[in-house]
């Protein structure tokens, strides 16, 4: 399933970012950052790729940075 991983600043980022995704209703993973992807936080969210756009907007309006945004194929 293809998803779209959001890699974060730091730790505390990424705990805000996944209380208030979850809070709008969507369903989040968190992981650790894959060893492949350059990234200063270890942990990072997978979002459904079809609400990955809306995840990223509302992050940005509640003042979370999200670093980079990544293709994830768990194929």
């Amino acid at each position: 399933m293809a998803r779209r991983l959001f890699t974060f600043v730091n730790t505390h980022a990424v705990i805000k970012a996944e209380r208030i995704l979850r809070g709008i209703g969507l369903d989040v993973e968190v992981i650790p950052t894959p060893k492949s992807i350059s990234s200063e936080c270890g942990m990072s969210l997978l979002v459904s790729l079809d609400r990955a756009k809306e995840a990223l907007e509302v992050l940005e309006n509640g003042g979370v940075e999200v670093v980079g945004v990544y293709e994830w194929d768990e194929e």
